[in-house]
């Protein structure tokens, strides 16, 4: 058995405890767009609304760490799960929207302390030499159960009903890490490391990440009213949300391959190349809605990888394994810092320029991280090595 199997087998609960996780968080974020839209909101008041659950991202990220660090990651799992379901079931039972705002923050705070509980879990089990294939694996299992949840909006529930599955999915996902025998991490360190520190020593994967997340959670946040604005209904917004899930998965199963033989930055500007390339074709023709969900399997493909490259560019420079949650605590502030700009943003776009907005957007943003990225070094496997300190890294 192969080394990435081996990893990815001693963590088979936690796989399955994040399947549920991931099918329950992708129905509640991308119903609300729909929702809201029905409900006759503004593109900006949809966009500030949904930033709201970017604040308790960035919240948990200064603060969710502290949780892990005094009860172990199993405990926090537990925690920080049944948090998120109580909020997802106060949606159903209020429809003031100042209200709903608190809720999605408390939504995001959970949802993003989830992610590190995972990542950190993750990052401390993959070796260097792993590491890509097994976030690889991590984001196709992400990207299957989301697109399952996605397609769950097109038997067109009602409110209630998204927000009671839900919150049952999200509380399912606690089970297999109570019921399976499971050796977690060792408890982390609470000293934290400076983010200008780590954007000294790896800039590409915190501009990389933060603009991973414009891209990943503005299009969660914004792709349903993207479709309901060319006159098309919540079926087709699951269809060509689902669309781009497929893109995702199907990138998942080769790019971490890619990544760990050419180099992250190699595949960072992969990524981000199609991506500018499909939303060229968005900008410049008048597509039928089969074309825009066959080209947004390719702009899937493209933006929904860079987290996870981001985040391996990261941890291919670190020594202490101890240090796993500040460092994974970093790369997601950055994500979590673009993810709270981009609904809001795009909303603002898309209420003065209709889709053009959205298409602009995203091409702005995946030219900026080719840029970005063109002067950075490629570092392959083979150029490993470590220098003295707690964070061993090549020189950016």
């Amino acid at each position: 058995m192969s080394s990435t199997k081996r990893t990815i087998m001693s963590m088979n609960a936690l796989f399955i405890g994040m399947s549920f996780l991931f099918v329950g968080n992708s129905l509640i974020v991308s119903s609300v767009g729909v929702i809201l839209k029905d409900s006759g909101m503004s593109e900006i008041a949809i966009g500030a609304i949904s930033s709201c659950f970017f604040i308790g991202a960035l919240s948990a990220t200064i603060s969710g760490h502290r949780i892990i660090s005094k009860v172990g990651h199993i405990r926090s799992f537990g925690i920080f799960a049944a948090l998120f379901a109580i909020a997802s079931l106060l949606h159903s039972l209020f429809d003031n929207l100042y209200l709903w705002s608190i809720f999605r923050l408390l939504l995001g705070f959970c949802y993003y302390g989830l992610l590190m509980v995972i990542e950190s879990w993750l990052n401390e089990k993959a070796k260097n030499s792993v590491r890509s294939r097994v976030l690889s694996f991590y984001e196709v299992v992400y990207y299957l159960a989301s697109g399952l949840g996605v397609l769950i909006i097109a038997l067109s529930l009602d409110k209630h009903s998204v927000f009671v599955l839900g919150a049952c999915l999200i509380m399912f996902s606690t089970l297999p890490l109570y019921l399976i025998r499971i050796k977690e991490p060792i408890l982390p360190q609470k000293s934290p490391i400076s983010l200008p520190k780590i954007f000294d020593i790896a800039p590409l994967a915190l501009v990389s990440s933060f603009i991973a997340g414009m891209l990943v959670n503005g299009f969660f946040a914004m792709a349903s009213v993207f479709m309901l604005l060319q006159g098309f209904g919540a079926q087709n917004v699951s269809y060509f949300i689902a669309s781009a899930m497929l893109g995702g998965f199907l990138a998942q199963t080769s790019i971490g391959a890619v990544s760990d033989k050419l180099g992250r930055k190699f595949a960072i500007m992969l990524c981000a190349g199609m991506g500018f390339a499909i939303m060229l074709v968005f900008v410049l023709f008048d597509l039928t809605f089969l074309a825009q969900c066959f080209l947004v399997v390719f702009l899937g493909g493209g933006i929904f990888c860079l987290y996870a490259l981001a985040l391996a560019r990261a941890n291919d420079m670190l020594k202490d394994k101890s240090k796993a949650v500040e460092l994974g605590r970093a790369v997601l502030f950055c994500y979590s810092l673009g993810s709270l700009f981009a609904p809001l943003s795009l909303g603002i776009l898309m209420q003065h320029f209709g889709t053009y907005g959205f298409s602009w957007f995203y091409l702005a943003c995946l030219g900026f991280c080719l840029i970005f990225a063109l002067n950075k070094p490629n570092i392959r496997k083979k150029d490993y090595k470590t220098k003295p300190g707690n964070m061993a890294m090549l020189d950016e």
